[in-house]
């Protein structure tokens, strides 16, 4: 229960456009309980599915968050009241007669055990990934589930790599963001450029005495030179959020982002909507109206002054029934090319190896060019040709490129100003984008040959990471990757076949082809596997893995028959849940046949059996049942296993640990074993 009530209360759909911080400290924690009827406190939920005794105490946790991601990929990960309960130490981090302020393990442990010293900061590394993950779920919601505060491990001191996801969330309570509009305004009424960038928010709150409106988090962080780097970032990006009125946009209340575009050399508006309910046509105060553009997120803007120099420094904000069109005051529009609208529109941040347009006013004219000859490719000249779309008194670069990402990052760090905001996108995870794709409804992963994906690497390991293809380093993307650029696998001519991508421990899989042929649209495809040029003498079940390298329909010429005699073994009807893992790394689900229509007709009287039968032909493993919650199992031929000789090995990794106190016997702790190695 608990994390549906922190999925809803800090990820719900009302936070659609909004920053968000799962900021959770003891009063919140009483405020939840109490609110949604809860008996049981946070913390001593979370304690009851703890392993104490064993080298990884939050194993329960992680089987239940994959259990959970198998009935709703996009729903939120299942392990936020483990996190939840991070923050709360984070929370307490003062100086007491106990512990220093530094000391967060002995806070953490003492919450979830009772005892400071059960859990240890050698425990906590699976809760950092957890952390990783996350955001990594909340970037991909783009924004329909509140935009991402964590931090990118890069963005961390060395020495809190792990603790500062969860200090991070603790340095805004919920009083600090409503105090900041005040202080925003203060600070806008004697600038001349904005957003400030966070450095200097920080310094005026300080010359000013305003650190006495803040919550103790925050004033202990502001005092830590390590932690202040991520703090000013923090405020830096609710600065670049806030509208000009006197609140942030209250949560509940859609906010749609009001963005610059280029279309035919004219500048216009167009809004962007991350709700999942998109109407059609939405009427604003003002008689500002917004028209759907087809079948996307965007809508065409009518009823507001043109982008031009006084605009676009000014903040704009029109409400309506549950939603606020609303866009910050800036001196810097940065635009790129957008896949959806087909045209040139504000982004963000700038992405690594794309062009921009460049628009600068006056006052952060000399920031734009310091931060270009630092660090861009081209476009370092400002283009003196008279446009008619450029606003009064403003310069224009184009193409602007940046192509080592490193390099950028560390001159918008030195550069700060009216560019300090413009960071690229944070990446949390290994991942593929792009490419060709092949019939993605046969393969979601198969792409066209020459028309691979590229690759994109986790900030963690930005510029010094080594990335392998197909076990092998290739000299021939080492400079993308000490750029920190998407990686390219186009270049590299692979062999039409499965390929894989690993870095830092984690591994993708995806496969190439000069064609493919689109079938129908099937629940189940039955067909022969075939393991080195070997097919198995009965069929089967096809699943995802096996489906491309199975042979479908009646020819069969090119394979040999497996002599191997079947093995019959009865399974339970009544189980929930039937596996049989094999040693080679692939997983089938068995489903019990169906009765046939003739048995109630002629034997009425005779039950149902209780098991049925699976034939299993020159395969060894072990069968696995699923009864009231908790799992049996049975070897057959279970011989070694070797999960990364076929099959999807993450799958069975993980099926294999969600059962993993299906027997005692030495050769499942041998499976048990294998899938550990696999899931680390």
């Amino acid at each position: 229960m608990w994390q549906e009530v922190l999925a809803e209360e800090f990820f719900g759909r009302q936070h659609a456009g909004h920053p968000t911080l799962f900021y959770v400290d003891d009063d919140v924690e009483q405020e939840l309980r109490h609110g949604y009827g809860l008996e049981e406190p946070l913390a001593r939920c979370v304690g009851r599915f703890l392993r104490l005794e064993t080298a990884e105490p939050y194993s329960a946790l992680e089987d239940y968050r994959w259990r959970r991601r198998q009935q709703d990929k996009d729903g939120v990960p299942a392990f936020l009241p483990l996190l939840a309960c991070s923050v709360i130490a984070a929370s307490r981090m003062v100086n007491d007669r106990n512990h220093r302020a530094t000391a967060y393990h002995a806070r953490f442990s003492e919450l979830l055990t009772g005892d400071e010293k059960r859990l240890g900061s050698h425990h906590y590394e699976p809760i950092s990934r957890m952390w990783q993950v996350l955001a990594s779920w909340q970037h991909s919601q783009k924004g329909a589930r509140g935009q991402c505060t964590l931090p990118a491990p890069a963005d961390l001191p060395s020495n809190r790599s792990m603790i500062g996801f969860a200090q991070s969330q603790a340095l805004l309570s919920g009083a600090d963001r409503s105090f900041l509009p005040k202080l925003f305004r203060s600070l806008r009424e004697h600038g001349t450029t904005w957003p400030l960038p966070g450095e200097t928010l920080l310094a005026q709150i300080e010359i000013r005495g305003m650190e006495q409106h803040f919550s103790k988090n925050f004033r202990n962080a502001l005092q830590e030179e390590e932690f202040r780097p991520f703090l000013a970032k923090l405020i830096g990006n609710y600065a670049a959020s806030w509208d000009g009125s006197d609140e942030l946009v209250p949560t509940g209340v859609t906010r749609a982002e009001l963005l610059v575009r280029l279309d035919a050399g004219r500048l216009g508006w167009v809004a962007r909507l991350r709700s999942p309910e998109q109407k059609e046509r939405i009427e604003l105060k003002g008689g500002v109206v917004l028209e759907r553009l087809g079948d996307t997120a965007y809508y065409e803007v009518t009823g507001l002054p043109a982008p031009s120099a006084d605009t676009l420094t000014r903040s704009v904000r029109r409400d309506g029934d549950g939603l606020v069109l609303s866009r910050p005051a800036s001196s810097v529009l940065v635009l790129a090319r957008d896949d959806v609208l087909g045209v040139w529109a504000a982004t963000d941040g700038f992405r690594p190896g794309e062009a921009h347009v460049v628009l600068a006013a006056p006052t952060a004219q000399r920031d734009v060019q310091r931060l270009l000859d630092k660090a861009a490719t081209t476009g370092r000249s400002a283009d003196t040709g008279k446009l008619a779309w450029v606003p009064q008194g403003w310069s224009l670069h184009k193409p602007v490129t940046f192509d080592d990402a490193v390099t950028l990052r560390r001159a918008l760090q030195e550069v700060q100003g009216a560019v300090g905001l413009l960071q690229p996108p944070a990446q949390f995870k290994l991942r593929l984008e792009g490419g060709l794709k092949l019939a993605p409804s046969l393969d979601p992963h198969l792409y066209l040959r020459g028309g691979e994906p590229q690759v994109i690497l986790p900030d963690a390991t930005e510029g010094t990471g080594t990335l392998l293809v197909d076990g092998k380093e290739r000299p021939e993307l080492r400079k993308a990757i000490a750029s920190g650029r998407p990686v390219p696998l186009a270049v590299l001519r692979l062999e039409p076949g499965r390929h894989t991508v690993s870095c830092a421990g984690v591994e993708i899989g995806f496969a190439t082809a000069d064609q493919a042929v689109v079938e129908p649209k099937t629940t189940k495809v039955c067909g022969f596997t075939v393991v080195d040029g070997k097919a198995s003498a009965s069929s089967s079940l096809l699943d995802g893995q096996a489906l491309p390298t199975g042979i479908t329909g009646a020819d069969c010429t090119s394979a040999t028959t497996q002599d191997a005699a079947a093995v019959m073994e009865p399974c339970r009807r009544d189980a929930d849940e039937v596996l049989f893992a094999a040693a080679d790394g692939r997983l089938w689900t068995l489903e019990a046949p169906e009765q046939p229509d003739w048995w109630t007709e002629r034997l009425p009287d005779t039950p149902a059996p209780l098991r049925f039968e699976a034939g299993f032909h020159g395969v060894g493993g072990w069968l696995l049942e699923r009864r009231s919650g908790r799992w049996k199992g049975r070897p057959v031929n279970p011989g070694t296993p070797k999960p990364r000789s076929a099959g999807n090995p993450r799958a069975w990794a993980r099926a294999v640990l969600n059962a993993q106190q299906a027997s005692v016997e030495p050769s499942w702790a041998e499976y048990v074993q294998a899938a550990k190695e696999l899931d680390r």
